[in-house]
This record gives C-alpha cells, structure tokens and sequence, in this order.
C-alpha cells in the first residue's frame, strides 16, 4: 500500500468496520500489513460490497525484541481457541499445535485442516482487536515427535512439566542462557500433561524441564501465565509504551 492511494478493502473487513466500529465516510482507520507495517487512513466511501479508505501515512512497528515460538499440546473442547487468542494478543511468534500421548481429541486429516484454517482465523482477529502490526504463524497439526525436532538452533527450548522439582521457570529466565536469549521455543502438555517418556525424549533434544510452581494450572492458564511471564522478563511487557517508542 502507498500514502497518497486508496485501497479497497473487502467484504470481510467491511462488516467489521460498519457494524463493529460504527465507521462511515471521512472517519480515520488503521490498518495493518500482518508483517509489522501499520498505515493511517481515512475512509473515502462505505457501499454494500466494499470499503474504500486513502492512505495517509505508514508507520513500522516494533517487534518485542524476542520471538516466542508455542507449541500447545491440544487441548479439549474450545480451549485451544482460547490459547491461540490469547497467545496471539501476549506477542506469540508462532503455534505449533500438536498431539501428545494424553490429548484427547483424535482429529480426522479433515477434521484437523478445519481446525488450522479456524485458529488461522482466530489470529488475524486477536491482531486486529489488539492493534498488533504483525500476524502469528499457525502451523499444521504435528505429532510431538516432530515438535521436538522444530526448533532452530539458537532457540531455548523449555518443556513444561507438572512433576519437575529442581527447576522453577524463574530460576530459568534469571540464568545468563535466558538473558542472552532472543529466541524462546516454549512446549506446554494437555490436561494430563506429560508422560515422563515424552519428557525424557525431550531433555534428550537439548530442552530444559520446567515448573511453574506447586498450583497444578489448568491447560489454558499455564500457557498465558508462561506467555505472560516471558513478555515481562524479556519482552514487550517490561517496559513503559514511552521507552519502547525512544527505544
């Protein structure tokens, strides 16, 4: 998109636009690329089909200096609606989801194919409500096998797992490997976490078991409380808007 030409937005964005925002002709909107690129606008004409807004001016956001990689063990029912949402607004880089020995749901290749577009689409929403300028990766469902074999070489993979004793998830985010890390691979179990098969096949490929305490965490609140956490170690919540616009 160009500053000074007007781009037409689609039958998608203009049901949000006209019964959500309320917007009409002559108000402002800001729009995103999905790639960390936010443009002013202003809408030139509302008609039943489509929007209409010239572009004013463009702005590049900043990232949150780390990148988060999820990979969620799926969970029952609409939880993992609910992680992706909330994963998506916390700064999360990418999801992988993926089925371990104790998920429950058992999806047909239609069955999960419907789910990625869905979750696809829970993501682009979650950026819009936010105000985020880049879009999450959604990967394919994966078996956790292949979850193990997916991080890059400079990631800090952590396993989180219930039954860990020896090591809390700050004493990792205080460490050096922690501080100096911009990369973060983070694998989170089902309700019935992980077997300790799974883990050891995890420690095997260089992860590090974690624990997030003596609360035995619901699925959904261990994965926003470990998301949460690291934004405010390390990310996008450990400082004030003012210094992350000074830099």
């Amino acid at each position: 998109m160009d500053i000074g030409r007007p781009v037409e937005l689609g039958e998608n964005h203009l049901r949000y636009i006209r019964n959500v925002l309320r917007l009409g002709k002559g108000d402002p909107l800001i729009l995103f690329s999905g790639k960390g690129v936010e443009y002013g606008a202003v809408i030139r004409e509302v008609t039943r089909d489509a929007v209409t807004a010239d572009i004013i001016d463009r702005k590049d956001i900043r990232d949150d200096g780390i990148r988060i990689t999820l990979a969620q063990a799926l969970p029952k029912g609409p939880k993992m609606d609910f992680i992706i949402q909330k994963a998506s607004e916390l700064g999360v880089s990418r999801i992988i989801p993926f089925d371990s020995s104790r998920s429950i749901p058992k999806l047909t290749a239609e069955k999960a194919r419907s789910r990625t577009a869905r979750w696809q689409k829970i993501v682009i929403e979650a950026c819009r409500q936010c105000g985020r300028g880049d879009i999450p990766e959604v990967t394919e469902i994966h078996a956790f096998h292949e979850v193990l074999e997916m991080p890059g070489k400079d990631d800090l993979k952590l396993i989180f797992w219930e039954e860990e004793s020896g090591m809390g998830i700050k004493d990792v985010l205080r460490n050096d490997a922690a501080q100096s890390a911009g990369n973060f691979f983070i694998i989170v179990g089902p309700e019935g976490g992980f077997s300790k098969d799974e883990v050891e096949e995890g420690l095997q490929k260089g992860c590090i078991s974690v624990s997030l305490g003596r609360r035995v965490l619901k699925v959904e609140t261990a994965s926003i409380a470990i998301l949460a956490i690291l934004q405010y170690e390390r990310g996008s919540l450990a400082g004030t808007i003012e210094s992350e616009r000074t830099g």
